[in-house]
This record gives structure tokens, C-alpha cells and sequence, in this order.
């Protein structure tokens, strides 16, 4: 069983501890932490993975790498955790760039950035996790969030912040040049 940090509605730690989906503590008000990674290549564009159909929350639609904080982490170990167990890849915490957190419906999520080439051919789906994996522009997710193909609440948060990300890329790619 996994075990979640209690928050409060402003993301602050309340000292009660709960197991994942007590509905209980949720009808009281209170928040767990979650944590997302959007990994960016060199080419600017960005890995996503395909939920499994076996999910029980959005199952067959697309989305980041991600999961919820188990009590004794903290959202940059949840990463790491969740890229090993889901898609098999290594990532090293010192390469990850915070970008914002945010509140969406009853988790706070941390999200970070990676900049970070991987093979998809390489990477060993966990298979009720993950269905297939894709390297998708900024454009393509735009169009599966308004087709309801991406996973909800995210990338409403994140969009304005990762197309940034990926202009000073390419900023300093072209500077390079």
C-alpha cells in the first residue's frame, strides 16, 4: 500500500499521513503532492507516453511522465522513480529544472523540465502503466489536448511555460551557430 503526505489547500504539509485514494481525507479539503517531468530533446520536442488502457484514471490518453509522492520522497526522487519504473530510463536530479507547481483538483504537482535525448526504441514500457511512447511537438500536443487525447489539467499550466523553454533552445542553438 502507498502512503501519501497530507497537504493543505496551499501545499503545505499538515502532519497526517493517508493511504492513496482515501476518499476521506479528500472531502476534507486536503491535497496530496504529485510530481510531473516534461522532457524536452534536441530536436524541441517533447517525450510523451500513452496511458494504459488498464488505468483507472485516464486510461489510452496521452501524457508526461509523472505519478504521486509517496511518503519518505520528495517530488524530484518521484521522478526519477517514475521514468525507471514506467519507461526504463535513468535520470539524474541535477539536470531537472523546476519550473512551476500548481493545484488541480486535489494534488499540488511540482513540474520540471529535462533536457535530455532518449531512444524510445531503448525503453520497456511497464505495461499497466504505459502503452507506447512518442517524441510529439509543442504543436502535435496542442492538438491532442484539444481533441481530448491528452491527459486533463496539465498542460494548461505548463503550455505557455514550455514553449519559453523551447524558444530559448532554440535562442541558443541558433547563437551557437
Amino acid at each position: 500500500m502507498e502512503y501519501w503526505e497530507v497537504l493543505d489547500d496551499n501545499g503545505n504539509p499538515t502532519g497526517e499521513i493517508m493511504e492513496r485514494h482515501d476518499k476521506k481525507v479528500f472531502e476534507k479539503g486536503f491535497y496530496h503532492l504529485g510530481a510531473d517531468v516534461w522532457i524536452i530533446n534536441s530536436k524541441n520536442k517533447i517525450l510523451i507516453q500513452k496511458r494504459s488502457p488498464l488505468k483507472r484514471l485516464d486510461p489510452n490518453v496521452w501524457a508526461m511522465t509523472g505519478g504521486s509522492v509517496i511518503l519518505g520522497e520528495n517530488s524530484l526522487k518521484t521522478i526519477v522513480r517514475e521514468a525507471k519504473e514506467e519507461l526504463y530510463i535513468d535520470i539524474n536530479t541535477d539536470n531537472l529544472k523546476l519550473i512551476t507547481r500548481f493545484k488541480t483538483g486535489n494534488v499540488w504537482i511540482d513540474t520540471y523540465i529535462l533536457k535530455c535525448d532518449y531512444e524510445i526504441s531503448k525503453m520497456k514500457f511497464q505495461e499497466d502503466e504505459v502503452s507506447d511512447a512518442r517524441w510529439a511537438t509543442w504543436e502535435e500536443i496542442n492538438d491532442l489536448v484539444n481533441n481530448g487525447m491528452f491527459i486533463k489539467n496539465r498542460w494548461e499550466f505548463v503550455s505557455k511555460l514550455l514553449k519559453e523553454e523551447i524558444n530559448e533552445m532554440k535562442s541558443a542553438s541558433n547563437t551557437e551557430k
